[in-house]
């Protein structure tokens, strides 16, 4: 777990990390490292950017055929962080905004949420594995095809 201290200190911050594990529910097994490179910058007291990219390559079920399937995770990162007791009084509607206790944080809680998000959310082994199931489905819900081209 690494702890930054977001009040103090000399910005920007750039980081280069290669994670061995990373601890996120219903996502595949870590093929081999998370490589992450992030770079925090202040705008003002209590906001921050932070720009960067992760990537890292998983082993995940298809969810159509069931077998093991490489997924490759390659994402930008662009958000921005604020203080966790500005959740609740903040009016600004942005989509990408973290929210953390500035004085203890935590990075890899906003590396799993943001490789959360990248994640995809469907799983299959190619891009037609679901096409080709469905076009199997199309010919045995016909049973009665060949008397019907008969009679036409």
């Amino acid at each position: 777990m690494k702890i930054l201290n977001l009040n103090e200190g000399s910005f920007p911050i750039e980081m280069n990390l290669n994670l061995n594990s990373i601890d996120i529910p219903d996502i595949g097994t870590l093929k081999d490292t998370l490589d992450v490179e992030l770079k925090i910058s202040k705008l003002s007291l209590n906001l921050f950017k932070c720009d960067g990219y992760i990537y890292a390559k998983f082993i995940d079920t298809c969810q159509n055929c069931l077998r093991d399937t490489e997924v490759l995770v390659d994402g930008s990162v662009d958000i921005t962080i604020k203080d966790i007791k500005e959740l609740h009084l903040d009016s600004s509607e942005q989509d990408q905004t973290h929210y953390q206790d500035l004085e203890y944080f935590n990075i890899d809680n906003l590396i799993e949420e943001e490789l959360a998000l990248i994640y995809p959310d469907i799983v299959k082994c190619d891009r037609s594995c679901l096409e080709k199931e469905d076009a199997l489905m199309d010919e045995k819900n016909l049973p009665f095809k060949k008397i019907r081209d008969l009679i036409d």
